[in-house]
C-alpha cells in the first residue's frame, strides 16, 4: 500500500473558491495510463488535511451503543468451548444491517446471520469472532419451517405480526413461535432455524478503512465534526473535523455536492454510530470517467504509481533496445526458433506471455507411434525478476496486473510487460516451456519442461484464430492477418492453428467427461472512441478460439503442479477449489426444481452434464443459461493460492477442473504467484538453487496474492458497471428484456438478457399482492385510455422467478442506472404468462 501524499500544486491556474486548482498525484501513487490527473482540494491553493495530532471529540459520560471488545484470551476460550468461532464477515451490499459468516459446523447448515448493531464495527472482510446467541434468538428458516411445520403439527399456525420473507426490517425469531405457537426450544430442527451472533472482537482487520464519497453537514451547526457519507453502503458514516474542511462548504454546501472525497477512518468508538476519520484528498467530481476509475482504484488500494529508480535500477539492463539474449543462454536452453511457434491474444493485448507450437512426430510414446508434440512457451519473466530485488519486492506487494475497461494497472514495469517479456513476433525471446507428446487421440504420453529460446511469428487475435476455425478450407492472405516473420506464409499458419484445435477438442472432451465443470458468467465488452468512452457495449463471447489457448495453459498448470509437488512438498505454490458449500447447492437444486430445470448437484460432473443440456444458441437458452448459472454461481467458494506445508492431499484438490493438482504457470508477466512457480520449477530442474523462502513466507505470499487477485477482480468489475452507466447516460433511456432471478414483496431482481447485469426494480408505490408460498408478486395495473386498443383496462401480471419482462434502464444521477418496469403492453403481456419452463416445453420462439 503506497504512502498518500499531501496535494502538491504543479499547473497554476485561476484561483476560484468553488473549483479545485491544480493537479495532484492519485491517492495510490502516481497518474494511471493516459488519463488526465487528479485535481487537488478547493481550498485556494492549500493543504486542507489537518497535521495535527487526532483528537475526536468525547463524551464524558457517553452511552454504549456497540458492545466493548473481549480480549484475545476470552475469545480463545469461546472458541475452545465452541460458544464462538472465528469467520470472516460478508456484509450484505442491498442492506448494511445485514451480515453474513461461514457456518463453523460447515458448509451443510446455513450461514450465521449477524444483525444491526451486532455487527460491532466490523467491516467487509475482516476476520472476526462471534459470539453464537441463544437458540431462542435464531431467525425462523421460513421455507424450512412452513415444511417441517406442515409435517409434523395439524393445528394452523399462528403467524404473528412478522415473517422473515420480506424486505421489512423485523425479523421472525424462535422465541415468536415460542410465545404464537407454543413450540419447543429443542423441538424445532436446527435446519428450520438460521443461527444469529453478535461479533465480539475483530481478530484481524482486512479491510482497509479507506473510502471515497461526499461531505454534509451535520443537522447541529454546533458539532464540530462534517460528515462523509461513503459510496459504498457497507463503509459506516465518518466524521470529519471541520478544520480539514474548506471553509467555504459551510456557507455554500451545495455548491460542493458532486465533489468526490477520499476519507480514512481512524477510529470507531463504541458509543457512536459514526466512525471517526480525516480527509485524504479530493479526487474531482463525482460521475467523471477518471474520477470515478481513482475512486475505484483508492477504495481497493490498488497501486498505481510509476515504478521507483530503484525497482528499475534492480533488472540486469539498462534500456530495452541495448539488450540482447546473452550468448551463455544459448548453451544450456532448448532452441525452438525453427519451430513456427505463435501467440493468440486479444487484439489489444500488449503482454503476450504465453505461445504455441505444434508439429507432427514420428514417434510419440518411444515406440513407434506417430503423433503430435505441442509445446507451450510461457515467458521466462524469472530470468528479469531476481527473488529479493527491490522489483521483486513491488511485484509481490501489487500481486497482479489490474484489467480495468479502459486501462491496465500493470504488476511489472513496461520495459519487462511489453518489451523483454512480452512475447512479440519476429524478435527473439527467452521462454519456459512444457512440451507434450500425445498421440492423435490426445493421450498424453511424454512431458518437456525446461528453460528455452523462441522467436514467434505473428501476434494472432483470437479473431483470427477463430475465422481459421471457421473457415478452414478458405486461403488467406498476407493482407488478412497481422505481419507473419521468418517467411512463414498464412497457410502454414492456419494448418497450426487448425492442428491446435483439434487436440483441445480432444482435450475438452476429455476434461468434461472427467468431470470438470465451467459455469460462464456474462462479461461485458465496451467500443471505446478515441478518449476512452464507450460507444457500445455487448457481451464478451467466449469462442473456439479462446478455448483452444485455456486447454493447453490448464494442461501446462497441471503437469507443472504435479512437478513441484513432487520436488517441494513443504514449500510447492498450488491452487485449490474447495467444492460448493453444500446446503447453498442444495438450495440451489431445490430452485432449479421449481423453476422447471432439473439439476443434480452431487458432483461438478453432475452440475455440468445438467448445464450441457442448456448449451443451445437461440435466445431461449441464452435466457435459461444465465438463470442457472446465476443460481449455481452462489454457492460456489473461491479458487485459492496455498503452500503444501502440512497440508494432507485432498485439500489440493480443483473442485472446477476434478484434477488433484493444479498450480498458476502460464501469467507470470500479470501474477505472480506464476513468477515464484517458475522458481520453483527451475530449482526443480536443476537450473537454479532452491529459494530460502521459507513455509510460513510462501504462505504469507498466498494470502496477500488472495488478496490482491480479489481486489483487482472487484475492481474490474466495479469499472464495467462504472462503463455501462456513462453508456447508458450516453444514449438516455433503454428498454430491455430481462428474466426475473428472485422476488420479494417490494421489489424483485432481473438479470439483462442483452448485457448480463443484475438490477433490481422496485415497485414500493405500486398496488401489489405478495404471494408468499408461491413465491410470486401480482403487480396490480390502472386503467390507461392511452394504451393500445385492447390494452386499456385494468389488468395484473404476476411476477415470479424464470418470468420475461421487458424493463426500462434509466440514467439517473451521475453514472448510476436504474430499472424500473412500464405498463405491459399486449405482446409483452403474453410474455409473462409464460416462465422460461413453459416456452422450452412448447418450443415456443416468442423471445427470438
Amino acid at each position: 500500500m503506497s504512502k498518500v501524499e499531501d496535494p502538491v500544486t504543479i499547473v497554476q491556474e485561476t484561483p476560484s473558491p468553488l473549483k479545485p486548482v491544480g493537479f495532484t498525484p492519485t491517492a495510490t501513487g502516481g497518474k494511471f495510463g493516459a488519463a488526465s490527473a487528479i485535481k487537488s482540494t478547493p481550498k485556494k491553493q492549500q493543504p486542507y488535511i489537518n497535521k495535527t495530532q487526532y483528537s475526536p471529540q468525547v463524551n464524558k459520560n457517553p452511552r454504549k451503543i456497540f458492545a466493548e471488545y473481549i480480549s484475545k484470551e476470552d475469545s480463545d476460550a469461546g472458541i475452545k468451548d465452541s460458544s464462538m468461532f472465528r469467520g470472516v464477515l460478508r456484509i450484505n451490499p442491498k442492506n448494511y444491517q445485514e451480515c453474513f459468516l461461514d457456518h463453523p459446523k460447515g458448509s451443510s447448515y446455513p450461514d450465521v446471520l449477524v444483525l444491526g448493531q451486532d455487527r460491532n464495527r466490523a467491516m467487509q472482510g475482516d476476520v472476526v469472532i462471534v459470539k453464537l446467541k441463544p437458540k431462542e434468538e435464531w431467525l425462523v428458516n421460513y421455507v424450512e419451517y412452513v415444511k417441517w411445520w406442515g409435517q409434523n403439527k395439524t393445528e394452523t399456525r399462528n403467524l404473528g405480526k412478522t415473517d422473515n420473507n420480506t424486505n421489512k426490517s423485523e425479523k421472525r425469531c424462535l422465541r415468536d413461535e415460542i410465545n404464537d405457537n407454543g413450540v419447543g426450544v429443542d423441538e424445532v430442527p436446527e435446519k428450520c432455524l438460521i443461527t444469529v451472533g453478535a461479533i465480539v472482537r475483530i481478530d484481524e482487520k482486512k479491510h482497509f478503512r479507506v473510502a471515497a464519497g461526499k461531505l454534509q453537514l451535520m443537522p447541529n451547526a454546533a458539532n464540530p465534526n462534517v460528515l462523509f457519507v461513503a459510496t459504498d453502503s457497507k463503509v459506516p458514516r465518518i466524521l470529519i473535523p471541520k478544520s480539514e474542511v474548506d471553509q467555504e462548504f459551510f456557507s455554500r454546501p451545495k455548491d460542493f455536492e458532486r465533489f468526490l472525497y477520499t476519507a480514512q477512518i481512524l477510529d470507531w468508538r463504541a458509543e457512536s454510530i459514526y466512525a471517526d476519520g480525516r480527509l485524504i484528498k479530493l479526487l474531482g467530481m463525482s460521475g467523471e470517467i477518471e474520477t470515478e476509475t481513482e475512486k475505484i482504484l483508492f477504495e481497493h488500494q490498488i497501486d498505481h504509481s510509476d515504478f521507483s529508480d530503484e525497482c528499475i535500477a534492480s533488472l540486469p539492463l539498462t534500456t530495452a533496445e541495448a539488450w540482447k539474449i546473452p550468448d551463455s543462454e544459448f548453451n544450456y536452453r532448448r532452441d525452438f526458433r525453427d519451430d513456427i511457434v505463435f501467440t493468440i491474444d486479444p487484439k489489444t493485448a500488449r503482454d503476450l506471455d504465453d505461445a504455441l507450437h505444434a508439429k507432427h512426430i514420428d514417434d510419440c510414446d518411444g515406440k513407434g507411434t506417430p503423433g503430435i508434440e505441442v509445446g507451450v512457451h510461457i515467458a521466462d519473466v524469472s530470468y528479469f525478476l531476481k527473488e529479493g530485488t527491490e522489483l521483486d519486492k513491488w511485484a509481490s506487494q501489487r500481486g497482479n496486473s489490474t484489467y480495468l475497461s479502459q486501462i491496465v494497472i500493470p504488476m511489472l514495469p513496461r520495459i519487462l510487460c511489453e518489451q523483454l517479456c512480452s512475447l512479440n513476433s519476429g524478435v527473439d525471446r527467452l521462454a519456459f516451456s512444457t512440451v507434450f507428446k500425445m498421440n492423435y487421440e490426445a493421450e498424453l504420453k511424454d512431458v518437456w519442461f525446461g528453460r528455452t529460446i523462441i522467436r514467434s511469428r505473428v501476434k494472432l487475435a483470437y479473431e483470427h484464430a477463430q475465422d481459421f476455425i471457421e473457415n478452414p478450407e478458405k486461403d488467406f492472405t498476407v493482407e488478412e492477418l497481422p505481419e507473419i516473420s521468418d517467411g512463414n506464409t498464412p497457410s502454414e499458419i492456419k494448418e497450426k492453428t487448425l492442428m491446435l484445435h483439434r487436440i483441445a477438442q480432444l482435450l475438452r472432451q476429455k476434461r468434461e467427461d472427467s468431470g470438470a465443470l465451467r459455469i460462464e458468467l456474462p462479461k461485458l465488452k465496451f467500443v471505446m472512441d478515441e478518449d476512452k468512452r464507450p460507444q457500445g457495449v455487448s457481451i464478451y463471447e467466449v469462442k473456439d478460439s479462446n478455448k483452444l489457448v485455456e486447454e493447453f495453459m490448464l494442461l501446462a498448470n497441471m503437469e507443472v503442479a504435479k512437478k513441484i509437488a513432487t520436488h517441494f512438498p513443504d514449500t510447492a505454490l498450488l491452487r485449490n477449489h474447495p467444492p460448493p458449500k453444500a446446503k447453498m447447492i442444495e438450495d440451489a437444486v431445490e430452485q432449479c426444481k421449481r423453476i422447471g430445470f432439473q439439476l443434480d448437484g452431487k458432483s461438478s460432473a453432475m452440475i455440468s452434464t445438467s448445464l450441457r443440456k442448456y448449451q443451445g444458441k437461440s435466445r431461449l437458452d441464452m435466457c435459461i443459461r444465465q438463470v442457472i448459472s446465476s443460481l449455481t454461481i452462489k454457492p460456489m467458494q473461491q479458487a485459492k493460492y496455498f503452500c503444501t506445508h502440512e497440508e494432507k492431499l485432498e485439500f489440493y484438490h480443483h473442485y472446477a477442473l476434478n484434477v488433484d493438482h493444479y498450480t498458476h504457470f502460464t501469467s507470470p508477466i500479470r501474477r505472480y504467484p506464476d513468477v515464484i512457480v517458475h522458481r520453483q520449477l527451475a530449482a526443480s530442474l536443476g537450473y537454479d538453487e532452491k529459494s530460502e523462502r521459507k513455509p510460513e513466507e510462501i504462505k504469507n505470499i498466498c494470502i496477500r496474492c488472495n488478496d490482491t487477485k480479489q481486489a483487482s477482480k472487484e475492481a474490474s468489475e466495479e469499472s464495467a458497471m462504472l462503463y455501462f452507466g456513462v453508456f447508458i447516460h450516453s444514449t438516455g433511456k433503454m428498454n430491455c428484456q430481462a428474466v426475473v432471478l428472485g422476488v420479494m414483496d417490494l421489489s424483485f431482481d432481473v438479470l439483462i438478457v442483452d448485457y448480463g447485469v443484475v438490477k433490481r426494480v422496485y415497485v414500493d408505490k405500486m398496488k401489489r399482492e405478495y404471494v408468499k408460498q408461491d413465491e410470486q408478486l401480482v403487480l396490480y395495473w390502472p386503467a390507461d385510455p392511452n394504451a393500445e386498443n385492447g390494452n386499456q383496462e385494468e389488468f395484473s401480471t404476476p411476477i415470479q422467478m424464470c418470468s420475461v419482462v421487458t424493463v426500462l434502464l434509466m440514467p439517473v444521477k451521475e453514472v448510476e442506472v436504474s430499472a424500473i418496469i412500464l405498463r405491459p403492453t399486449l405482446d409483452q403481456r403474453k410474455i409473462l404468462k409464460s416462465t422460461l419452463k413453459d416456452m422450452k416445453s412448447t418450443g415456443s420462439t416468442i423471445l427470438e
